[in-house]
């Protein structure tokens, strides 16, 4: 009888130990108090000392410390977890629990808006237009809720310019009117609304791979292109373009999101301290992107790059051409709801 109730309560601490071991989903684990330890991974493009990565790994130590230990965020840069088309959709399974990339299309033909030129056209009314509030946030923010995730911000990856080996002009107004055809071939972008964006500014286009840029810049096979701000064509193409023109055309972000069912599962204590970090980082990121890219064009200037910069005046009326002959043309891209929308929320009459 003894030796019966030996093994009984040897069965019995067995099964305790081994379920106070056991973890919850979503990758966390039960702690000494009976609460969760949530140990989340998340995803972004950048190298590992790219500002914006940084800034992540920040937003992680502080989530950290402000739950006491029970939220830990591993950063992977770099695409380490895979590419972004890819990612997106783990973090919507919740295979990957955050990450901060591009959304794309293919997961809702709406993610294309944020290709539209002169959704902005300077850091304050990125402020303005893709913060909580804004008709861009609110549009974002229910691309993701129907793809199970939640926007937590949207970081700031600098304004498009055009670099260029070669220009006919280094006038402002004249590089950008699109009733004057020049000479120069620019690289753009495999998307509709560079496409429509470039020729409504004069220039001749050609599709080339990022990665063949280089070569192509330095060969001559195309004059320049557009597709990256003045720090991208600092860091990567001072070498290959003899002229920079600030023209602002489209602003590049980058959206930072979390598997909705996971977030909504936390304490709501911890989801306050999740969103509110991430939405601080977002203006973190916006504030030390400005920074980086006036310091990118002057540079570029003392590289012997001849920036060409707009007045206000200047930048004001391309940004008004070009919304009124550009975004009736992305109606398929985007759908006609969203131009409609966008024209409502920004003035803008189409021609």
């Amino acid at each position: 009888m003894k030796k019966k109730l030996l093994i009984a309560l040897s069965l019995a601490l067995t099964l305790s130990l081994g379920l106070s071991g056991c973890g919850g989903s979503g990758g966390s684990g039960g702690s000494d108090d009976g609460e969760k330890t949530y140990d989340l991974r998340l995803s972004c493009e950048y190298a590992v000392d790219n500002h914006q990565t940084v800034a992540l790994q920040d937003a992680a130590d502080t989530i950290k410390e402000k739950t006491g230990g029970k939220v830990n965020i591993t950063v992977y840069p770099s695409c380490q977890l895979g590419d972004y088309t890819v990612v997106y959709g783990q973090v919507m399974t919740g295979d990957i629990d955050i990450a901060a990339l591009p959304i794309s299309p293919s997961y809702d033909e709406r993610a294309s808006v944020v290709s539209l030129p002169y959704l902005a056209k300077d850091f304050a009314e990125f402020k303005e237009d893709y913060f909580p509030g804004s008709y861009l946030w609110d549009l974002l923010s229910d691309i993701n809720e129907k793809n199970d995730c939640t926007l937590l911000g949207i970081f700031n990856a600098g304004f498009m310019g055009i670099g260029s080996a070669s220009l006919p002009s280094e006038d402002f107004d004249y590089l950008t009117d699109g009733t004057v055809s020049k000479p120069t071939l620019l690289r753009i972008p495999a998307n509709n609304v560079f496409a429509t964006l470039i020729p409504a500014m004069g220039y001749r286009t050609t599709s080339i791979s990022y990665a063949d840029l280089y070569p192509a810049l330095q060969s001559g096979v195309a004059d320049g292109w557009i597709g990256g701000s003045g720090l991208v064509n600092w860091e990567s193409f001072r070498d290959v373009i003899k002229y920079f023109i600030d023209c602002r055309a489209v602003n590049e972000c980058i959206p930072v999101v979390m598997n909705k069912a996971l977030l909504e599962g936390m304490p709501e204590d911890y989801q306050t301290v999740i969103t509110d970090t991430f939405l601080a980082m977002a203006e973190r990121v916006a504030d030390e992107r400005q920074q980086q890219e006036e310091q990118a064009l002057i540079d570029l200037g003392n590289y012997g790059v001849t920036v060409i910069k707009p007045t206000d005046e200047q930048l004001e009326a391309l940004s008004t051409r070009i919304r009124s002959e550009v975004w009736g043309q992305c109606r398929e891209l985007v759908g006609d709801e969203i131009i409609d929308d966008l024209c409502e929320t920004y003035g803008v009459t189409l021609e």
